[in-house]
């Protein structure tokens, strides 16, 4: 089977002034339709960095300097902010490590997720809002009518994870990368959210790359697992 995304030897360095520290030091994987590959290890030990190096949403002052990223048979390594765009959300997703940070305070989850829809699926304002209120649904928050029109201050962290996974799932991508998905829920919900991802991979052949420090979820979810320590595998 041909492999959705190929990682061939990336290294990703941070500059510090004149120098730079190493993050990753070459780590090849690859990612087969429908897979779900456990990436666990220490903290720093560069997990969340694969991740954001296959979206291109490295730090400002990190840079890959060596190695190739592929997606699909594409080389996306140095692709242009444009057509990195269009892979974001519908066939790439990340669920991020920090929700308290990663929605925009000054819209409502709802059209944060309708925006989504609507961006990358062409739905109409009414349709996307609709979906919406589905994946709110979906990820089990509770009165999703009215709390798609909340604001994120007024919701709890385990709320706020679980609208961060709603839009994540909301367009089907190819490749789901969760980074500890599940930190801010208790366990009931916890295996709801892997029912729901386990639902979307039977349905779209989604390939899940889960990133945590849960061995309990690794076991749960994953058929493969990668060890990851200070920048190596």
């Amino acid at each position: 089977m041909t492999p959705l995304r190929n990682i061939r030897n990336p290294h990703v360095k941070i500059r510090q002034g004149a120098a730079s520290v190493p993050i990753l030091r070459g780590v090849s994987l690859s990612l087969a339709p429908g897979e779900v590959l456990g990436l666990v290890g220490e903290s720093s030990a560069g997990k969340t960095m694969i991740g954001k190096a296959t979206l291109g949403i490295l730090p400002p002052q990190a840079v890959i300097t060596d190695g190739e990223i592929f997606f699909d048979g594409e080389n996306i390594t140095h692709i242009s902010v444009k057509a990195r765009r269009r892979l974001l959300g519908t066939d790439i997703a990340m669920i991020p490590q920090d929700p308290m940070t990663s929605l925009n305070p000054v819209f409502t989850v709802g059209e944060q997720i309708s925006e989504t829809l609507r961006r990358h699926q062409g739905l109409t304002r009414r349709q996307a809002q609709a979906e919406a209120v589905q994946m709110l649904n979906a990820v089990q928050i509770p009165l999703p009518q009215r709390r798609v029109a909340d604001y994120p201050h007024q919701l709890s962290g385990g709320m706020r994870q679980r609208v961060m996974i709603a839009m994540a799932l909301a367009c089907r991508p190819k490749i789901l990368i969760a980074d500890e998905p599940t930190t801010a829920l208790d366990v009931t919900v916890q295996a709801q959210i892997f029912d729901l991802m386990q639902a979307l991979r039977m349905e779209t052949e989604a390939a899940i790359i889960l990133i945590t420090h849960d061995m309990g979820s690794v076991a749960e979810m994953a058929e493969r697992v990668v060890v990851m320590y200070a920048g190596r595998k």
